[in-house]
């Protein structure tokens, strides 16, 4: 047995154990994470922004080595009344994601936020994602926004999965803090926001203004297309008006979470003051 904090780890050898088969479905399965109403977490960063969020794991993995040599803050954050698991390291090792695991792992219960509560604060910058497919770089524009101090971020139908493992992990824990809220009408939502006085813009490969004529100061809501296809015809044809980032080589377009940072931080510096 080992003792952290009240938290007493249990050793296991078996791959059968119920818990490491539910880790497994909930780090593979976007249904199963919605309809069991949980999340995989793999890693002392995530771990952190989930328990810095207010979210309470159920279940503990972790090695011997960690217990021994991780980080005591973390060890002793975690709530004595979950389940811990003490895994040798082969067995985490196929418990994680990652190539070379951090030896630390959970399951949290957690409820994606609904879009009437993302939509009940004053908005100002908003971020909404048609159909992107790498969950790279959906992690990393969540991260960015979150930084930048974006009010809300929206994905539409056909988007990857926020809460997959390496959105997580590309998120760097910023999805515990920018949440991200699935819009299941897209439209809607955007004529929702343009009746607030929100100016939607498109971002565009090549149409529309240069990003430096636009004026960000204005309550604004940016739409950021799939990495292959852009942004969908009906979307376009919502929005208030266009906009493009210049580039002056041949290349095809800029990765989609470059594209994001920039629009952002162009935002973020216009409002911020000399």
């Amino acid at each position: 047995m080992g003792m952290r904090s009240g938290l007493r780890f249990q050793e296991i050898h078996s791959s059968s154990n119920f818990h490491i088969k539910e880790y497994r479905r909930l780090a593979s399965s976007r249904k199963q994470r919605r309809h069991a109403g949980r999340l995989a977490l793999e890693g002392p960063l995530l771990l952190e922004e989930a328990l810095a969020a207010g979210l309470h794991p159920e279940v503990v993995f972790a090695t011997r080595r960690y217990l021994d040599e991780g980080g005591p803050g973390l060890l002793a954050a975690l709530p004595g009344k979950c389940r811990g698991y003490l895994l040798p390291p082969a067995l985490f090792a196929r418990l994680a994601d990652t190539e070379t695991p951090q030896e630390i792992a959970a399951i949290f219960p957690f409820r994606e936020l609904e879009q009437a509560g993302s939509l009940a604060g004053e908005l100002s910058l908003v971020i909404f994602l048609d159909r992107l497919q790498d969950p790279g770089n959906l992690g990393t524009i969540i991260r960015t926004a979150a930084a930048a101090g974006v009010d809300a971020i929206f994905y539409g139908p056909g988007s990857v999965d926020p809460y997959s493992p390496k959105a997580l992990r590309s998120s760097a824990g910023a999805v515990f803090r920018l949440p991200p809220v699935e819009a299941a009408a897209p439209l809607q939502l955007l004529r929702e926001l343009q009746d607030r006085k929100m100016a939607v813009l498109a971002a565009r490969p090549r149409e529309g203004r240069n990003f430096w004529e636009i004026d960000f100061r204005k309550k604004t809501a940016l739409l950021i297309g799939s990495e292959s296809r852009g942004l969908s015809p009906e979307l376009i044809a919502v929005a208030d008006r266009q906009v493009h980032i210049p580039q002056f080589s041949a290349v095809d377009s800029l990765n989609a979470a470059v594209a994001a940072a920039v629009l952002i931080y162009e935002a973020r510096r216009q409002r911020t003051p000399l």
